[in-house]
């Protein structure tokens, strides 16, 4: 009897191991299902599979003749003003820090061209 007993024990200390291992394994699988469902979901929604959903559910409407010739208004003066604004030089940032340029790679200006041009005619007109 004494075996019997200890036979009963043991299965019923068994089975009581058994259930909080079943659950840590479901959890385990959903937390693994999870973990691999999130990022394809983003892949997902990027798809072109997906239909377009606009949150905000506004449609443009049609414009009346008043406003279209509006519009047309607003954008001729928009083009107007942006063509009054003058060119910009691009910022150097680096102007403080970097040495002036050497003068051989610059183009002559054209007080030294005109210089060089009298030296020429001089050195033509005096043979030496």
């Amino acid at each position: 009897m004494n075996a019997a007993r200890e036979n009963l024990c043991r299965r019923s200390v068994a089975g009581c191991d058994t259930a909080p291992e079943k659950r840590l394994r479901a959890l385990l699988g959903l937390v693994l299902a999870a973990a691999f469902a999130l990022p394809g979901a983003g892949a997902l929604a990027q798809s072109p599979i997906m239909p377009k959903i606009s949150i905000g559910g506004e449609q443009k409407r049609a414009l009346t003749p008043e406003e279209q010739e509006r519009q047309k208004q607003i954008d001729a003066d928009y083009k107007s003003a942006t063509s009054k604004i003058p060119a910009q030089k691009a910022p150097d940032p680096w102007a403080d820090v970097r040495q002036a340029p050497a003068s051989s790679g610059q183009k002559a200006s054209a007080s030294t061209q005109s210089t060089s041009a009298q030296k020429k005619k001089q050195s033509a007109q005096h043979p030496q």
